[in-house]
Order: structure tokens, then sequence, then C-alpha cells
């Protein structure tokens, strides 16, 4: 038989047997898309009028709605009346699941697979899932409110998917895709620390320390900003493992980032530390820096005399 895919990720449109493809606008676009987001499970007229016409539909709206419907099974190619993958059902209009496909649909079957499967296998799911949910979800309707919703649903799913991914990626040594997986999910969630970790983990990996620390300081700031937390135990231990590696580096130019930002790190601890100033150049960090560690010594030690 047949198969039509309908595709939710990025415009809304429809991928023939042939697979030519027709971009639908509007309201037809509209009625598709809120049927595949269910397919097999009939939605009411009364679903569909409220979303076409924001709560205020007119009289007549079925026999619009009945004609719109016609429109769009000739439009789109899912075939006439009776014989159409589009029924209208007494429940409302329903998608045939059997001969059509959702991309949303397949993305979900794709991350299921991957939750439960060994980590080569994952890495295939995980990212077969990953290229078909590339462009934003519905993305024709921005600001619609089932839209919304539909999108917030998915991200849940979108994000364990990532972190599956990324860690799955790892255990077989796709660092590409580690990375790549690992920073999408801190994208789905920017503040969560799992995702953040994951990501210093996985650059780390790579050899690419800066990178790993740089994650980290974001995520704090973004923490100390938003929440006026600061990252936990996992994160901030990892942090430090980071920092004190002195491995290869897989690039050339990885060292010399990394030491730039052990410099500023440096530089910022040293402004913090009363009685202490920063000097204005790189080469004098570090003799201002035991400078003040003597100082510190000097302090504790003579408090401990005095104790």
């Amino acid at each position: 038989m047949a198969v039509t895919r309908i595709v939710l990720f990025g415009p809304t449109r429809v991928v023939g047997p042939e697979g030519d493809a027709v971009h639908l606008t509007g309201k037809h676009a509209r009625i598709l898309a809120l049927l595949a987001l269910s397919p097999g499970h009939p939605v009411s007229k009364d679903r569909l009028a409220e979303v076409l016409w924001e709560g205020r539909p007119p009289r007549s709206f079925q026999q619009t709605l009945d004609s719109d419907v016609c429109v769009l099974r000739r439009t789109a190619g899912l075939g006439p009346g009776r014989s159409s993958a589009l029924r209208t059902t007494p429940a409302g209009y329903v998608l045939d699941p059997g001969r059509v496909r959702v991309d949303l649909d397949e993305a979900r079957a794709l991350a299921d697979r991957a939750a439960d499967e060994p980590s080569a296998a994952a890495v295939v799911s995980a990212a077969a899932a990953l290229d078909l949910a590339a462009a934003r979800l519905l993305e024709d309707e921005p600001y619609a409110p089932w839209a919304e919703e539909a999108r917030e649903d998915w991200s849940r799913t979108e994000y364990a998917l990532c972190l599956r991914a990324s860690r799955a990626a790892l255990v077989v040594g796709d660092l590409t895709l580690a990375v790549t997986a690992a920073s999408r999910a801190l994208g789905v969630r920017p503040t969560s620390e799992e995702a953040a970790t994951q990501l210093m983990r996985a650059h780390w990996w790579t050899g690419r320390r800066a990178e790993a620390i740089r994650v980290f300081l974001r995520l704090q700031d973004l923490l100390l900003d938003e929440l006026g937390e600061r990252p936990g135990r996992e994160a901030r231990e990892l942090y430090l493992t980071v920092l004190r590696d002195d491995g290869p580096a897989v690039d050339g130019g990885a060292d010399a980032e990394h030491l730039r930002l052990l410099l500023q790190l440096l530089r910022e601890a040293l402004d913090l530390t009363p009685g202490v100033r920063a000097p204005a150049l790189d080469a004098e960090l570090a003799a201002a820096a035991s400078e003040a560690l003597t100082r510190w010594g000097r302090s504790a030690g003579s408090v401990g005399r005095r104790g």
C-alpha cells in the first residue's frame, strides 16, 4: 500500500509515495497539522473550529470545515471521499495511520528504541531521530498555543534523547555526536546541570579542555543570574578534574586557549582576594599569585600559633 509522509518539523508539508512534496499554508496546513499530531485518533470539528477561528467560529463553520477538508484531501493527494487517508467519522476527522506516516511519530519511536538499545545501536537510532527533528516543530505556527504545547511535549523527549545519544556516542567513540547531542540538550534546557556536565565531559574527552571549562563558567553565570545558585557537586568535581588534567590536546590551538582561560581564572581569583590586585600583564600573574599564597600561609600560621 502506498504511504504518504507528513512532515511537521519545519514547514508543514506532505510527501507523496513518489517523493513529490506539497507545501501547505493557512487553514489547510493547520488542519493537517492538528490531525497529524495524533494520527489514528479523531479530532472533533469543534476542536478544529476553535483553533481555526481562534475561539470565534461562525455559525456555519461545519459546512466551511467540510469544504476545507475536501480541498485539503485534493491538494495533499490524500484521496477523495470514503477512500481518502483523511477520513470523516462521527467523532470528527482522522488520519489513517496505515496509509500515513508522520515524522514526529517516527522520531518518537526512534527515541523510545534508543532508550532501550545497547550503545552501538542506540547511536544509530538516536542519530536518525535527531536528523528527523533537525528543524523546529510546527515552524509555521510560532505563537499558536496548540503548537507551543506540542513543542513543549517534544522538547521533553528531545532532551532525554540528546543525553542518551551523547552518552552512547562516548561509549562507541563517536566524539562528534557526543558533543553535538549534548550541546543540543543544553540548548533545550540551558540551566540543566545534567546537560552541561555531559557537554563538559564530551568536550574533555575530545581534548577540548578550554571548551569544557567554558561550559562550566557559562552554566555558573546562568545559574547565579537566574536562580541565585551555584552548580552542584557533580559539575564542580568534573570542572576541577578538567582543570587538573594535563593530557595532550587534540587540536593545536586548544592548549593555547586553555592557558588563556586559566590565566583569566587566575586573574579573577586574585581580584577577589583581599589586599591583592591582579597585575595588568599576564606574565606577572604567577608572581602575584605566589605572593598571595605566601601571605595567606603566614596569616594562617600566625593564627595557629595564637591558638
